[in-house]
Order: structure tokens, then C-alpha cells, then sequence
């Protein structure tokens, strides 16, 4: 099994100290045919410095580190690592993984172990446990009704008591925090898809794979404990800035109806019309106008 060397691509926005922990529960783990690439985008917080400093410090050849200006994304800075990876000759996987999480010492291994012996697998997702709390389970995959308009994340805010670890954990698409994949699937179904900015692109990406006719896994034998909030720099936003990330969340949502199940579309359109009057109710007219201008924008052509 480690004759298959994993890409493990990690992006860091501003927060090199968490980042820094991630890398750090990478280098103690039990798989050793690895590298890491970790693309830093716009150099916030003097990001670049502090990655090279503890790069340089460790000496590993297994750490590799891209530098992109532009903030264009999450899929965006992915698909700069991953074009990376594939570029070189001895890419087997590539992971996924978000620079807010530790990894568990054999979390990679458990990973690559429940990937192989699936059928048609297409993207394998680990048991995603909360960092503050970790007997509680942030998810474990989730599914998407696309009748109803709703996702429902597997497992979420339950006790982990190992109530999943034996189950054959088929779901519908696995978190951005923890997505692994064969470099053939890629080849197959493209790159992350770059129609977002932030959020559904993992949604999308694990849908484009089944309608391919794959199917996505979670293994809860890989345990990845996540703090929320870090990777996307919601934490570190406030006021409007925060309003603009829920912006991108409603947008997201309907790119994702318009690229797979258009002739549903209207099913979104009254989900979301729900919730702005559910946000008027509330009084919480800001992100009802948010809601209202996602809407009834012209469409994308």
C-alpha cells in the first residue's frame, strides 16, 4: 500500500500558525510516501516566512510550498496544487486536506486502506470529529436531496461512540476538509470546479463523480479533527465581511442546482425564498437582503 505516493495539497489563507499544526500531525504520521504542497495565497500575516521558516527547520523534501497572489477561491488554490501534483511522474493520490485540521497518526493509512478496497471509488472522506471537542463528530460525509433542496451532514453534533466504524459508509459527497482521490478520476472528471468562490464545491465535485458512475466513501477509520471556521477565514471576519461569505454561501447554492439538476431549479429558488422570510421574521434584514439580490440577480449565462 505506501508504493502509492499521495499528493496531500493544503491551502493556507492568513493563518500559517494553524497551518503550521496541520503540517506538523502530518510529518508524525504512519504513512511515509508522501508530499506535502501547500499553496499560501496573498501572503497575509507574513504567512510565506513563517511556512518557509518551519520548513527549513525540518529539513523534510516532502514539504513543498506555492506562492499565488490572487485570491480567486478555494477550488482555485486546490487546482494549483493538484495541477502541481499531477505534473509530477510518481502522483498516485491526491488528497484534500483543510489547514484547520490534525490529523490522527494513521489517519492517511486507514484512508488509502478503506479507498482500495471500495468498488468504483471515487472520492473517500474521513470521520471529521470537532477540534475543541473531539468526542463529537463534525460529520461524517453527508447527502443531498435534490428533490427537497437540502443536504444533511451524517453524524453531525452526535457523541462519537464508534456507532459508524463498521458500517459500509456509502454517502452522496464527503467535506472539503478530508478528500481523497485517485489521480485517474481527476483525469476523468476535471479539477475542482471553479464556478464557485467558496462552498458546494465539494458537493459538486463528489456529484460530478457519481454521475460518472463512481461512488464516494467515508472511512471512519480516519479520524481528521477540524476547527471550524479557519480554513475559509470566517473566524477572522466580521460585520459585513462575514455578510459577504453568506453572500457567496446562497450564490453557491444555486450555481449547484444550474450546473446538475437545472430542471430543479425552481425547487432552490423557493428554498431560498424560505429562508429570507424566515430572516425578515427575525429581524435579521441584512442577510434577508442578501438573500433577496441572490435571487432575483440576472442569471448567469
Amino acid at each position: 500500500m505506501q508504493n502509492n505516493k499521495v499528493f496531500i495539497i493544503v491551502i493556507n489563507f492568513g493563518t500559517p500558525e494553524h497551518t503550521i499544526e496541520c503540517l506538523e500531525s502530518i510529518h508524525e504520521n504512519s504513512y511515509d510516501t508522501y508530499q506535502t504542497v501547500v499553496v499560501d495565497i496573498s501572503n497575509l500575516n507574513q504567512s510565506v516566512s513563517k511556512l518557509s521558516k518551519w520548513m527549513k527547520e525540518k529539513n523534510d523534501k516532502r514539504f513543498y510550498l506555492i506562492r499565488e497572489e490572487k485570491n480567486k477561491g478555494f477550488a482555485f488554490a486546490n487546482n494549483i496544487g493538484m495541477k502541481y501534483a499531477l505534473g509530477q511522474d510518481d502522483c498516485d493520490f491526491l488528497w484534500i486536506l483543510n489547514n484547520d485540521t490534525i490529523i490522527e497518526r494513521n489517519s492517511l493509512e486507514a484512508l488509502i486502506s478503506c479507498h482500495l478496497e471500495k468498488s468504483k471509488p471515487g472520492f473517500t472522506g474521513s470521520k471529521i470529529l470537532d477540534y475543541e471537542n473531539p468526542e463529537i463528530i463534525q460529520n461524517i460525509g453527508g447527502t443531498f436531496n435534490k428533490w427537497t433542496g437540502y443536504s444533511v451532514l451524517v453524524g453531525m453534533g452526535r457523541k462519537d461512540s464508534g456507532q459508524f466504524d463498521k458500517q459500509q459508509l456509502e454517502v452522496d459527497y464527503v467535506v472539503g476538509a478530508s478528500m481523497l482521490c485517485h489521480k485517474s478520476l481527476i483525469r476523468q472528471i476535471g479539477f475542482m470546479p471553479e464556478d464557485y468562490f467558496l462552498y458546494y464545491e465539494d458537493i459538486d465535485w463528489c456529484t460530478s463523480a457519481q454521475q460518472a458512475g463512481f461512488k464516494n466513501y467515508s472511512c471512519a477509520n480516519s479520524r481528521v479533527y477540524h476547527k471550524q471556521g479557519i480554513s475559509t477565514g470566517s473566524k477572522l471576519l466580521t460585520g459585513d465581511n462575514h455578510l459577504q461569505n453568506k453572500k457567496y454561501l446562497y450564490r453557491s447554492y444555486l450555481t449547484f442546482y444550474r450546473r446538475h439538476f437545472k430542471y430543479f431549479l425552481p425547487i432552490a429558488y423557493l428554498i431560498l425564498l424560505k429562508q429570507m422570510v424566515g430572516k425578515l421574521f427575525h429581524l435579521e434584514t441584512n442577510e434577508a437582503g442578501i438573500i433577496a439580490r441572490v435571487v432575483f440577480q440576472k442569471a448567469p449565462h
